[in-house]
């Protein structure tokens, strides 16, 4: 019985070669001509391997793929036959007919992203072509979300993100299929970052090398940038040759390990059709036809360290000669009568392939602004395909968060929107946190961006930057402490701004994220043992509590919903220690019956030469800050004793102990101030106090001068600098660790701690016990290796 496989894929080459039969220049054809055609002539092949074979996966799916493909790559078919052959390629991934256990698997797969991300077509009207625009987008997410999409490489999903960003922020196409598009991103996105445990941490050398960065310019390309664009050569055949028998014989292929494919995260099931709702007839009436075509592409190839990567971002502007262009999904060939000017290239990094008979057509050769030219090959003939990892969510993760810069003149409210929207899914699908590299830029840049929108008018991005703070610092904020803190100021001053311009609904949206903060469990907790009892960070838990109190009560009799959001804050806070209080009372209780009735246990024990009772009593009393529900938990099962909380420690410090943290705090804030009016007056503040030892420990002090932020940069470099405190400048140094860092490095590093006296003699001073250290961490680390 022959396999009904193989009747489905007969069905589609015969309606892909109907449809270019019946075009125009197929009228007089002759069947020399059919012959002579590349793209009929691979069907025909194709038709006689199939008609040879009883299962479709006794040929490699490259075999049975890449006619189809061919008809996607080509330059001179129409939209409607370039359509029908990405819908054939939708129907062959929707029904299972790649396998992807199969070892050819991984190849098949990376040859439909390299087409269908560089499809090419000749233009009819607006609205056809956006139908093929939507196939394509079609394509693209049935082929990631499949289980074969596995096997797609870092640079094959960062080559399908980038060209669905490119139809999403094409503003002349119409908002159908920009809107499909950003359907298909928020999809890929959900799926990429739920697959995230199941990547490893890289080497920090190896993230991001010779991966393509994404970025995007707003309104596509400039109307300077015109660049000629060169026809791409068709691919030679890599996976079959021709025997002389006449049969097509598979060559070699790639492997992949099987278990590389995990199942049960987000795929589409085999069999299930993944449709995108066409594009109407109407649809891209936006789109112009002018008489030439721009591309707008600019190629140059993959960079192979750090300085390269630099080089690739300024190939826009530098380079003056155009090379084999690759194109992107929506790039039309104009006809001979008409043309469709195609979608501007938006995408900043550049890829060159040269294919010639003398070179592989893997090989790339890239020259960069220097004059340099390096060569990489990419190996992907006869060598095992790596499926993407977290060097590809990294990126893209980067991207994501450069879209959503407010001050980068290329970013659109349209771009910044869709950036928060996708963080907001990669945040809510994915824990970031598990991930070094991926937790740098939530640090840095992304905190940045987004505290800077919150100072935006505008609704939208201010509401959505909102969500995303929410979620950050509800998953991550044992590692964004300074964040969280510059977060809540900024609520705060949102919150009490008499700006008349500042729109109601803004201070109105700011309580409500505070008060969503708030009914976190321990949040307000944590709040105040990790900020109000820290020594150098602000009281947060008692400004945000006056400030509630006195937002909770109309001054001016009027009741607005800000009064209700503040009064529900506070009376959260009271309902969390009212809880607590009774869950303390419940545990003693039920503690000291438990601890009466292991006493009476005890003393039957003891007569057997046995006494328990200590071990137990002291294993309670560790938990006795736990609630009810716990503690009755443990009395039920004395063998499975409570876990504590991941953020707390068994051991919290006592009222007593904070009491007396808070002391010390003001204290140091006032000695702070005094510092800072003159140096030796604060000093002998802080000794007086017993906060410094007396006489004076340099190294101490140093230490206070190191990590006090609240010091006046500019007192700490005229005090240490003093020549009668040489002791205490070599006390301060050594508090630095230079080892490893070069002199530009540590001399940095130095510099920011301090403000530079404007006197040669005293800089002299400051630098040449600079030198010294630096010279003695250099050479000893240098002695070692």
């Amino acid at each position: 019985m022959v396999d009904k496989n193989i009747y489905i894929v007969q069905g589609e080459i015969g309606a892909v070669v109907g449809a270019i039969k019946r075009n125009s220049r197929w009228n007089t054809h002759t069947p020399l001509d059919e012959e002579q055609d590349p793209l009929l002539n691979s069907f025909g092949h194709l038709k006689e391997v199939l008609n040879n074979i009883k299962e479709l996966s006794d040929v490699e799916p490259n075999i049975f793929l890449r006619p189809f493909l061919e008809v996607v790559r080509s330059e001179d078919t129409t939209g409607p036959i370039t359509g029908l052959a990405l819908t054939s390629v939708n129907k062959f991934l929707s029904y299972g007919l790649i396998d992807a256990n199969h070892e050819a698997a991984a190849e098949a797969i990376e040859n439909m992203a390299d087409a269908v991300t560089h499809a090419r077509f000749v233009g009819t009207d607006p609205a056809s072509d956006e139908v093929v625009l939507m196939k394509i987008l079609q394509v693209l997410r049935t082929l990631l979300l499949t289980p074969v999409g596995a096997h797609l490489t870092n640079e094959s999903v960062c080559e399908i993100m980038q060209s669905c960003f490119r139809i999403c922020f094409e503003m002349r196409l119409s908002e159908l299929l920009r809107k499909s598009a950003e359907h298909t991103l928020v999809d890929m996105v959900q799926l990429l970052f739920s697959r995230l445990p199941q990547f490893k941490e890289e080497a920090k050398s190896y993230v991001g090398a010779n991966m393509k960065k994404l970025k995007m310019r707003a309104g596509g390309m400039s109307e300077s940038s015109k660049w000629k664009k060169q026809k791409r050569s068709p691919r030679p055949p890599r996976h079959m040759v021709r025997s002389p028998s006449g049969q097509m014989e598979p060559t070699q292929s790639s492997t992949l390990n099987n278990n590389s494919v995990s199942g049960g995260v987000l795929f589409i099931e085999q069999g299930l059709s993944t449709s995108i709702l066409p594009a109407s007839d109407s649809a891209g009436s936006s789109i112009s036809s002018p008489t030439t075509t721009d591309s707008g592409l600019d190629t140059c190839s993959k960079a192979t360290s750090r300085e390269d990567l630099s080089d690739l971002e300024q190939c826009s502007s530098s380079a003056t000669t155009p090379s084999t262009a690759t194109t992107l999904p929506g790039q039309v060939e104009p006809a001979q009568s008409a043309s469709v000017e195609s979608i501007p290239e938006v995408l900043d990094y550049k890829e060159s392939v040269t294919e010639s008979e003398s070179t592989s057509v893997h090989d790339m050769d890239y020259v960069n602004p220097r004059g340099v030219r390096f060569t990489q090959s990419t190996q992907r003939d006869g060598a095992s395909l790596t499926p993407y990892g977290l060097p590809c969510l990294r990126e893209l993760y980067r991207f994501l968060i450069s879209l959503t810069n407010p001050h980068d003149r290329h970013n659109t409210d349209t771009m910044m929107h869709m950036g928060l929207q996708l963080l907001t899914v990669a945040l809510e699908s994915g824990h970031i946190a598990n991930y070094q590299s991926l937790l740098g830029l939530v640090k840095d840049e992304l905190c940045r961006h987004l505290f800077q929108l919150l100072s935006l008018e505008r609704m939208n991005l201010y509401a959505s930057s909102i969500r995303v703070c929410f979620l950050l610092f509800e998953s991550m904020r044992m590692h964004l402490k300074f964040q969280l803190e510059m977060y809540l100021k900024k609520l705060m001053d949102i919150i009490t701004s008499e700006n008349i311009k500042m729109p109601y609904e803004m201070k109105e949206m700011a309580l409500e994220a505070l008060v969503q903060l708030w009914r976190i469990p321990s949040f307000v907790t944590e709040l105040y043992i990790n900020y109000d009892c820290d020594f150098y960070c602000s009281n947060l838990f008692e400004d945000l509590t006056k400030l509630l109190s006195k937002n909770a009560f109309p001054v001016s009799g009027q009741l607005y919903t800000t009064h209700l959001l503040s009064l529900e804050a506070l009376l959260t806070v009271i309902d969390s220690t009212e809880a607590h209080c009774q869950d303390k009372v419940v545990s003693s209780t039920a503690q000291q019956d438990q601890s009466e009735t292991l006493l009476a246990e005890g003393e039957g024990s003891t007569k057997n030469g046995t006494n328990t009772l200590a071990g137990k009593h002291n294993q309670l009393s560790l938990y006795g800050h736990l609630s009810v529900r716990t503690f009755k938990t443990y009395c039920l099962d004395s063998k499975k004793a409570p876990k504590k909380p991941q953020r707390f420690s068994s051991c919290l410090p006592d009222s007593q102990e904070l009491m007396e943290i808070r002391t010390k705090k003001k204290l140091l804030i006032t000695g702070t101030e005094q510092f800072n009016q003159k140096p030796k007056k604060g000093i002998q503040f802080l000794q007086d106090r017993g906060l410094l030892s007396n006489p004076m420990d340099n190294n101490q002090v140093a230490q206070w001068l190191r990590e006090n932020p609240r010091l006046d940069k500019k007192m700490i470099g005229e005090y240490i600098s003093d020549r009668k405190n040489m002791e205490l400048l070599d006390s301060f140094v050594n508090t630095f660790a230079f080892q490893g860092l070069r002199i530009d490095e540590a001399l940095r590093l130095y510099l920011e701690a301090f403000r530079l006296p404007g006197e040669a003699p005293v800089i002299q001073r400051l630098l040449e016990t600079f030198t010294d250290n630096w010279h003695c961490s250099f050479f000893s680390i240098k002695n070692k290796t």
